[in-house]
């Protein structure tokens, strides 16, 4: 950390985040000397900050109370976190791209040089291949209205698309939002129907705000999301049993992905979808001796894609 200017905003970031710090704590921190904290202090009076001091063996520097800033800088390891995270976002398919680049521009042209070149080479040199299926990418604004509105107890007025493409208007009272497989669900309270319900965010065509608050619900969203999916119709549960321990398979299968629970030292693997070949391909990627357990709509869409490889090869081998 040898930028001034980013040593300025990490002391001030510091001293935001704690009542009290010392001049030897700061210069631990920033790996220097405790006269070039002194001297950083002064600079950020300097510019405004009300910085108070306290001298003695328990004294050290804080913020005046009530002065508050705004998170001003990423430090190394926060840009990698927040890169790899918009990447991540754009791998998935799950936002427009339009707003991950806006994203990704603004924190750049505020980052100092040094960051700025490592947010460049993460962006330029490294590669996600996490998914082999894109997800049903869903509004940006409509996940973030039906979280918030989750958080507040708020009921929301939806427009929202079946499968047979009759759009209804509803008002829902939301418990929250899950990604499984490849699909954003909201378990809700349709007062439409008069029930509890599973929505697909992707067919969420409106929201708009409902002056009606909601009592809070004993639902835990994704135990009610799986559970609903099992009994739905024209939705599998599919079970394969990874030959490989559980603690691998973490590594490797994400929790959107499906259920992992430890089967004799083995792992079972549970999903709902009604698709059986983005799991038949996934299972291929995965590389790992399995064992199809259910269902048959899987065992065909996976001997269906061996096939066409197994095809595709012997044409290229000439026969």
């Amino acid at each position: 950390m040898y930028n001034p200017t980013l040593r300025l905003l990490t002391i001030l970031e510091l001293l935001q985040s704690h009542e009290q710090l010392s001049a030897q704590e700061l210069a631990e921190r920033l790996e220097v000397e405790e006269r070039s904290i002194r001297r950083y202090i002064m600079m950020l009076r300097d510019i405004g900050i009300p910085i108070d001091s306290e001298r003695g063996r328990y004294g050290g520097y804080s913020i005046r109370p009530g002065f508050r800033m705004p998170p001003l800088m990423f430090n190394h390891d926060e840009i990698v976190a927040v890169m790899v995270g918009l990447m991540f976002i754009r791998e998935l398919g799950a936002l427009d791209n339009l707003w991950i680049d806006s994203a990704t521009s603004k924190i750049e042209r505020v980052l100092p040089e040094e960051l700025k070149v490592r947010s460049n080479a993460l962006r330029k040199f490294l590669s996600l291949d996490m998914l082999p299926f894109p997800i049903y990418g869903v509004s940006s604004q409509h996940l973030l209205a039906i979280s918030l509105a989750a958080s507040e107890k708020r009921c929301l007025l939806v427009r929202y698309m079946s499968p047979q493409a009759e759009v209804t208007e509803r008002i829902i009272s939301p418990y929250g939002v899950l990604l499984h497989g490849k699909i954003w669900y909201v378990p809700a309270y349709c007062h439409l129907r008069e029930n509890c319900r599973i929505f697909r965010l992707d067919r969420v065509r409106d929201v708009a705000d409902s002056e009606e608050n909601y009592e809070a619900a004993d639902i835990d969203p994704k135990t009610y999301v799986l559970e609903s999916l099992a009994n739905m119709p024209g939705i599998y549960e599919f079970k394969v049993i990874l030959h490989v321990p559980l603690e691998t398979v973490s590594l490797i299968v994400p929790p959107s992905m499906a259920i992992l629970e430890e089967h004799s030292g083995e792992t079972l693997m549970r999903c709902y979808a009604d698709d059986a070949y983005w799991l038949a391909r996934y299972l291929a990627r995965l590389e790992l001796p399995f064992t199809v357990m259910e269902t048959d709509e899987l065992r065909l869409a996976i001997r269906n894609i061996a096939e066409q490889m197994l095809a595709s090869l012997q044409k290229q081998m000439g026969g």
